[in-house]
């Protein structure tokens, strides 16, 4: 270079080791965009296709968002089931950063736009790839084999195939946790096991933490305990909330009844959902998992197995090895004979009910070995085992294709995705025989495994995600806007009022993706309280203040058609005028059990206006003229009413009761009492007065203070760290 352009060369030097820095990671960014080409790249598909995703997962989505563009932190959503704690919950991912990501985006009209969607959800598989990236470059690979790891974990296995946001939340954080836990820094491999447990489900974050603890005992890292403290300070505004809540819910689990924190999911429900011997052929073979997709590919088994063989030595090579086979084990269930065992002696387990989701522990223990068997290779030729392998298990499956086109139609059922991944795993097998021979350079070897990867990948990634033009593929997410006309019409009626939905014409949760109050609701769980009563009871939906019924035909005889709504869904109001959201009440009757209160409630001969349920008497009532109540603010965690009562009166919402609702009367603090098993009530003197309820749910404010405790640890470790080695350069 002549000297009067070193100068200039000398500017540009520092933008150049920026684009090396980053040159892995952006080009892992364009090759997991051409992965996810149908959503980010077209208008025709969408990931949220799946029952569970289109009835709960977005109308919680779409709550959430809405209430943080208010200005309100969602903790509490009053559209189900009268109002249920929404953080308790956990699936919501309330505190889940992840999820603020598509809060933050900019709505349309306040709708979630599907395209801030798709890219939220391609972003978190990126973010999960990424972070894969990063645990095999500490490993010591270099980029190329960095990306093809961050490939099969974002791509393949338990990643590629499962759809539920709270799922994959619970598993993207998973290799920086062992990446720091590698390193001897368990400060920082807490913050990110505490990032697992803020995801909004509870079974991945186990079977990580399992294999935080695993990895542990057996490299003897006993100041991995301070990982744990960590994490469960990191994670207690998620943990807090949801044990308080966990002690007054009921959670459906796959048993002839829903369960309760005390009660043990029966080892039956985990038979269910764990993978049978014959779900492990789909470790090679997509689409053939009994639950959870084992999907790895031969281009990245047969580069794991050559980290096996040739690198056995090293400590990284046992622990992930050792991770991945008892994952596999874990999740056969009985037939592993793991699962039983741990079932049986650990606390919790038994909570993560599907043992075949361990598989995901499976996948990112063998895509690391798969990246350090890519960069063996630079170093130490392809054996004949590897194009072997990749010949056998392709020339195999081709082989059932042809005996199969023997076979009379519909006798066997074999998959053509099958034959396109055996295809590209001759390919590959070739491509090691070439480099083998000295027919090809070892650099053209690295860009067709990843073309390998890419290829096998699109033969499972999502592959089944339908085609919104496609009439024989059932869209969920359609009918789902076909309702605005009923949802504008409510609005025009009084308010607050509250409605009951016909669940087989509107299968989604109409309440949070409207905004309108349900009495109902599609639940992974349910304060107890609205489990023990009968609330299909006309007196009991009066009682609550549910005054008409959504649905092509109507809930209770003599309803009265309001409003005719497209596509045959209708508007009915009951033959019973409901309560108002709030009124006066000038007695009580105390209750045992609720079996006594649905008798109480059923009794005809009892004025539920004048004569309400507690648990215990209420002194200091009066009976005199009903006075006047008006709700004048109804948010979702705050509620204001302007009463006025002409003596000690009670004061009954008909919204649910929950130990996170605070209430005062003219800004003094009072007492919650609850009202009917399942609603609350605050005793007012007589006159008039303002009465304010607002919710914090249980062990959420005590949780933030310990997240920030939590989050300090791994700071002040970082600042001794830099401190020391400061210290080391000196001298």
């Amino acid at each position: 270079m002549t000297t009067r352009f070193r100068p200039i060369a000398g500017a540009f030097q520092p933008l150049l080791v920026q684009a090396n820095r980053f040159g892995g990671p952006l080009l892992l960014f364009a090759l997991m965009v051409l992965a996810y080409w149908r959503i980010l790249l077209t208008d025709q598909y969408s990931w949220l296709n799946g029952q569970d995703l289109s009835s709960q997962v977005l109308p919680w989505l779409q709550f959430q968002a809405g209430e943080l563009h208010a200005g309100r932190f969602p903790l509490w959503s009053p559209y189900e089931w009268g109002g249920q704690n929404l953080i308790g919950q956990g699936q919501p991912g309330v505190v889940n950063p992840l999820n603020w990501l598509l809060f933050a985006m900019p709505l349309r009209r306040g709708w979630l736009r599907e395209g801030a969607l798709n890219w939220w959800f391609f972003f978190i598989h990126y973010v999960a790839a990424l972070n894969l990236y990063a645990l095999a470059r500490s490993l010591g690979t270099s980029r190329l084999p960095a990306i093809f790891g961050g490939l099969a974990f974002g791509l393949l296995g338990f990643l590629g195939s499962n759809d539920w946001p709270q799922m994959i939340c619970g598993l993207v954080w998973a290799p920086l946790v062992f990446r720091f836990l590698l390193q001897a820094n368990y400060a920082w491999a807490g913050f990110f096991l505490g990032l697992c447990w803020l995801s909004g489900h509870h079974q991945l974050p186990i079977f990580v933490s399992l294999a935080v603890a695993a990895t542990a005992i057996a490299f003897r890292l006993y100041p991995a305990i301070l990982t744990f403290i960590v994490a469960g300070l990191l994670a207690a505004p998620q943990l807090l909330p949801g044990l308080a809540y966990g002690r007054t819910a009921r959670r459906w689990v796959g048993m002839d009844m829903p369960v309760g924190w005390q009660d043990k999911v029966a080892y039956f429900v985990h038979e269910q959902y764990a993978n049978g011997p014959s779900a492990l052929f789909s470790i090679l073979l997509p689409g053939a998992e009994l639950h959870t997709s084992l999907f790895l590919g031969c281009t990245a088994l047969v580069l794991a197995i050559w980290a096996i063989r040739t690198n056995w030595i090293r400590r990284e090579v046992k622990l992930f090895t050792g991770l991945g086979i008892g994952a596999l084990l874990y999740g056969l269930g009985r037939f592993g004979g793991l699962e039983p065992l741990l079932y049986s002696l650990l606390p919790m387990i038994e909570k993560a009910r599907s043992p075949s989701m361990a598989g995901a522990i499976f996948t990112m223990s063998f895509a690391v070995l798969a990246a350090l068997g890519m960069e063996l290779h630079r170093s130490k030729p392809a054996h004949p085992i590897s194009w072997r392998i990749h010949w056998g298990f392709g020339a195999l499956v081709i082989l059932l294709f042809s005996f199969a086109k023997l076979l009379p139609a519909n006798q066997t059922r074999l998959e053509e995705r099958w034959f396109a991944v055996a295809f590209v795993s001759l390919l590959v097998g070739l491509a090691y025989y070439a480099v083998a021979k000295g027919q090809m350079s070892q650099r053209t070897l690295y860009p067709l495994l990843l073309c390998a990867i890419l290829i096998e990948s699109a033969n499972m990634n999502y592959f089944n995600m339908g085609n919104r033009h496609d009439k024989y593929v059932t869209s969920l997410l359609t009918p789902m806007s076909r309702h605005m006309d009923i949802r504008e019409f409510l609005l025009t009626l009084p308010q607050p009022l509250r409605v009951t939905i016909d669940e087989k014409a509107i299968p989604y949760n109409f309440g949070d993706w409207q905004g309108v109050d349900v009495m109902g609701g599609y639940l992974a769980s349910l304060d107890s309280a609205h489990v023990d009563l009968n609330w299909s009871n006309p007196r009991a939906a009066q009682l609550i203040g549910v005054g008409y019924h959504i649905g092509p035909t109507p809930r209770t005889e003599g309803s009265q058609l309001l409003f005719q709504g497209e596509h045959g869904i209708n508007l009915w109001q009951n033959p019973l005028p409901p309560f108002p959201r709030a009124w006066l009440s000038s007695s009580t009757i105390s209750y045992r059990n609720r079996d006594e209160a649905d008798a109480y409630i059923d009794n005809q001969s009892i004025d539920l206006r004048q004569v309400t349920l507690t648990h215990n008497p209420v002194a200091g009532l009066e009976s005199c003229p009903p006075g006047d109540t008006a709700v004048l603010l109804h948010n979702p965690g705050r509620v204001l009413i302007r009463t006025h009562a002409n003596c000690n009166n009670l004061l009954v919402i008909s919204d649910s009761d929950d130990a996170g609702w605070s209430v005062t009367v003219d800004g003094k603090p009072a007492q919650r009492i609850n009202a009917f098993h399942a609603l609350r009530a605050v005793q007012v003197p007589k006159g008039s007065h303002t009465v304010e309820w607002r919710y914090s749910a249980p062990g959420f404010r005590p949780g933030l203070a310990l997240a920030a405790a939590g989050l300090l640890i791994p700071l002040w470790s970082s600042y001794r760290r830099k401190k020391q080695n400061t210290k080391g350069g000196i001298g």
